[in-house]
């Protein structure tokens, strides 16, 4: 008989899992886009950043995948620690709808739900009603799961040693807190736990007072998921992940000193509703919602606190524009001296890639392609932004020097994402010669050396000139750009010479070659960017 109830509960289990999973997954599909925008942007506001991961959370019914979200876009630099912990308050409410929906007694509902949602998506052919049936469906095998684990675990209530075993956790709380966490982290869902304690509460297998520290530990447990998912991160979403979990520990300690301190356990028992599932996804809510109440208003001093158990500096960058305010568009002179400041804290960030791709020549270090990487990644997010605002500058009415220098502004945008496009392709070239345990001679170490100390100068003049807004070093830039080219020449010719003599071996020659044509592309569209700034 038990191993028959272990089946099916376990089967139910699955079941429940694997509807939850399939309903966010498919709602996941259905709103990633518009959600990754209403985040990217909407979050300027501590309120705001509360409201979008309810709303995120309610939406893809997943806080994991809200928290696991937060993390990739605190990670790639597009919002800051305090919006991210904001966001995760707002996910902590959001998921217990799950609860509230599973808490009332509609599993009648189970088999029409799924047959419509397996109908849609089977006679669908666009893949967007297709992942609307697959959400339907997922919704439907949620409930089927319930009703197979209330089902299964019915003739437990003739079991008195099964009972005897769940009171243990009324008479000992941290044990029930200590059995939550782990049911949670090993499931990977507090939605799954939440739907397991009430498939035993609606067979009155476990008392409230047992269900309550259960409930405390599932909520610590829901925290694993951000803190896989933030390994290999940058040390702010590490603190993310991190501030996710003291959220909890903090109504985690917030509830026990209100059942078990101050006893004001019947109080909330008694305005949690009359039936015992009720009771679960209520007090489940009043977890989230008190611990919001007593950390936002202090959000601040939490993300102080956050930093200070987390020390470090990250190797990350703001991937936003920080010049571009859309209000400016109205005045275009102005828009477009705002895109100059951009656009030079861009070419900035494109030296310092150069730089780190000429490190990575001679240092085999994972922390320098991860700063470049992370850099050409900023490259794009800003020059997409500043090709958005100059269109949206363009469509007002500009006289003819106003619309020239629009267009010689949107030149160098599109030459700076280049140059960065090259000194990513330096690192992809030193990673290719350290996989194939190729080695440069000391000549061609040296004449890589002279070049990138001349492309280094070039870009440190333009920087100047884009700073100053000053044409006077074009035709400075102009004989640097030349000398780089005799340079080139010079380094192809020697090592040409070489290859005859057998002095390099050609698969490190090619690799050599390549580099130096790089460096020369990069010479070419920083002179190209002078240009363009004196006219």
């Amino acid at each position: 008989m038990y191993i028959k109830i272990i089946f099916e509960v376990l089967g139910g289990l699955a079941l429940f899992i694997f509807g939850v999973n399939r309903l966010s997954v498919s709602l996941q599909r259905i709103t990633s886009n518009k959600l990754k925008t209403v985040i990217n942007v909407l979050t300027k506001k501590s309120w705001s950043t509360l409201l979008i991961g309810i709303l995120a959370t309610m939406t893809i019914q997943s806080s994991s995948l809200t928290s696991v979200m937060t993390v990739g876009f605190v990670n790639a630099g597009l919002i800051t620690l305090r919006q991210a912990i904001g966001i995760i308050m707002g996910a902590n409410i959001g998921t217990t709808v799950t609860a509230q929906l599973v808490s009332f007694r509609i599993d009648m509902f189970a088999f029409p739900i799924i047959i419509v949602g397996f109908a849609l998506y089977f006679i669908s052919k666009r893949r967007k009603y297709k992942n609307i049936g697959m959400a339907i469906l997922g919704f439907g095998l949620l409930f089927l799961g319930m009703t197979i684990m209330k089902a299964a675990m019915s003739p437990l209530k003739e079991v008195e040693g099964f009972r005897n075993f769940l009171l243990v956790f009324s008479r000992n709380p941290f044990l029930g807190i200590l059995a939550g966490l782990i049911l949670t982290a090993i499931l990977q869902s507090s939605s799954a736990t939440i739907g397991l304690l009430i498939a035993l509460a609606s067979q009155g297998l476990v008392p409230i007072e047992a269900a309550i520290p259960i409930l405390i530990g599932d909520n610590i447990g829901t925290c694993s998921t951000a803190l896989i998912s933030s390994l290999g991160t940058t040390v702010t979403a590490k603190r993310t992940a991190l501030s996710h979990v003291l959220f909890n520990i903090v109504g985690a300690v917030i509830f026990v000193l209100l059942f078990y301190v101050f006893k004001a356990g019947p109080y909330i028992i008694s305005i949690s509703g009359t039936s015992l599932t009720r009771q679960i996804a209520n007090i489940h809510t009043f977890f989230n919602v008190i611990t919001t109440l007593v950390l936002f208003p202090v959000i601040k001093f939490f993300e102080k606190i956050v930093i200070k158990i987390f020390p470090g500096k990250d190797i990350t960058i703001n991937k936003n524009a920080l010049y571009l305010n859309k209000s400016l568009i109205q005045t275009p002179d102005i828009a477009l001296d705002q895109v100059r400041k951009e656009l030079l804290r861009l070419s900035k960030i494109s030296k310092e890639m150069l730089s780190l791709s000429y490190e990575r020549l001679h240092n085999k270090d994972v922390i320098i392609e991860k700063k470049l990487l992370d850099r050409e990644t900023a490259i794009d997010s800003i020059t997409e932004e500043i090709v958005n605002f100059l269109t949206k500058v363009s469509q007002k009415s500009l006289n003819f020097t106003l619309s020239n220098r629009l267009t010689h502004l949107l030149h160098i945008a599109y030459d700076v994402e280049r140059t960065a496009d090259h000194a990513e392709s330096i690192l992809y070239l030193s990673i290719v010669k350290e996989e194939n345990k190729l080695v440069f001679s000391s000549i061609e170490e040296k004449e890589l050396k002279i070049i990138f100390e001349k492309v280094d100068f070039l870009f440190d003049k333009l920087l100047f000139g884009l700073d100053k807004d000053d044409s006077y070093y074009r035709q400075e830039c102009e004989d640097i750009e030349s000398e780089i080219d005799e340079l080139v020449l010079k380094s192809r010719s020697n090592h040409l010479v070489r290859l005859r003599k057998g002095e390099c071996m050609p698969p490190s020659g090619v690799i050599f070659s390549d580099i130096v044509m790089h460096f020369e592309r990069i010479g070419d569209l920083l002179y190209g960017i002078s240009k363009n700034i004196v006219y």
